[in-house]
């Protein structure tokens, strides 16, 4: 089982452990995370997604960028389970994965609250908000539990 995702939320805010820093051109984003909302930009001309966030949408060149709500739903991509961190604070095993989400658009996160060896690409995930700190971070789960 992940430890990771199955930490208490004193755990989450374990000293030590990143945080994420808003930019101006991330800021909705973040501030979407703290509502429960996934906020992606889509591009009003050739209506593509973008993440990460840009200042011009890198398919057409245009600044027509806008925040959209996202449904949070999609599949699991691909996946690694790391056993020998990059710090000390995070508690291995964890899921880190490319999530391909239902519009069409990826994003780089973790999958909790899920026993890895119960993980299989093309599995439905949907986000889940994980308070650390002051921010709150999107991370996903298989449907269902």
């Amino acid at each position: 089982m992940s430890s990771w995702g199955n930490e208490s939320n004193t755990e989450m805010q374990a000293p030590g452990l990143p945080e994420p820093v808003a930019t101006e051109l991330s800021l909705p984003h973040w501030q979407g995370c703290a509502e429960g909302k996934l906020l992606v930009q889509q591009c009003s001309d050739c209506n593509n997604y973008t993440f990460p966030p840009e200042p011009v949408c890198p398919h057409c060149l245009t600044n027509t960028l806008q925040w959209q709500a996202s449904s949070g739903k999609g599949t699991l991509y691909s996946f690694s389970v790391v056993h020998r961190p990059q710090t000390p604070a995070f508690d291995p095993p964890y899921v880190v994965a490319i999530i391909a989400l239902n519009e069409g658009w990826h994003m780089l996160s973790n999958i909790i609250d899920t026993d890895e060896k119960q993980l299989s690409i093309g599995q439905a995930v949907e986000v889940d908000f994980i308070k650390r700190g002051n921010s709150h971070l999107p991370c996903f789960k298989p449907v269902g539990t």
